[in-house]
């Protein structure tokens, strides 16, 4: 890992310094999570946990993260003595998803981490698990006429940011459908980069938790 990554990846750089930066508030992702007290979360690259902060409702919230200094800082938020919130360095595996069913997968800012084969072997891995309901991805991308945005983006430490239609084509080769998509500023208010926020069911799926909230980009 390059002194810029490990810099950029800190937790205290991504949770602290960043959002000064390019102003962050992960609302609009949460709400279109669309959790509820039945349901068991599954947030894939959780970091330092920053899930919690927005989070509501939950039966059990399960944290994974292949980075141990980003899962050894979220198992010190107060949130991780919870008995209902687990926390793990590890890849996420179709074992994984056997034990712990979940209804509701989170994949914040994770996409553009991942080279196309990873992306749809992961995205087609969680959509065949007969009890996972909704995924909802968050992404860095590159815009049409938003030279500030892409310059940021430039700047992510994810090698693999695309335009809109480079995610669309993950998820139809996963067989996922998207049943909402959304641009969304980092932050409502003074936020100065763009994300993609997708909805995802799998195919044939019958849809849940009613209308996805919206939010002007």
């Amino acid at each position: 890992m390059s002194l810029y990554d490990r810099i950029l990846g800190h937790p205290f750089v991504y949770h602290r310094v960043r959002p000064l930066v390019v102003g962050i508030d992960y609302t609009p992702q949460y709400e279109a999570l669309d959790a509820h007290s039945d349901d068991r979360i599954l947030d894939i690259g959780c970091g330092g946990g920053d899930a919690l902060r927005y989070l509501g409702s939950f039966e059990t919230y399960h944290g994974f993260d292949t980075d141990e200094v980003a899962i050894s800082f979220a198992k010190q938020r107060p949130e991780a003595k919870r008995p209902d919130v687990h926390f793990e360095a590890a890849l996420v595996s179709p074992a994984t998803l056997q034990d712990i069913r979940p209804t509701r997968v989170m994949m914040n800012g994770l996409l553009h981490h991942l080279d196309d084969e990873a992306a749809v072997d992961l995205l087609r891995m969680c959509g065949a698990t007969n009890t996972v309901e909704r995924i909802v991805t968050n992404d860095t991308v590159y815009l049409a006429g938003e030279p500030l945005n892409n310059i940021l983006a430039r700047l992510d430490r994810g090698r693999f940011v695309r335009r809109i239609e480079g995610y669309r084509e993950l998820v139809a080769r996963a067989g996922l459908t998207i049943v909402h998509e959304e641009l969304v500023r980092s932050h409502a208010t003074r936020g100065i980069a763009r994300y993609l926020v997708m909805v995802l069911e799998p195919k044939g799926a019958i849809p849940v938790g009613g209308v996805v909230p919206t939010r002007s980009p």
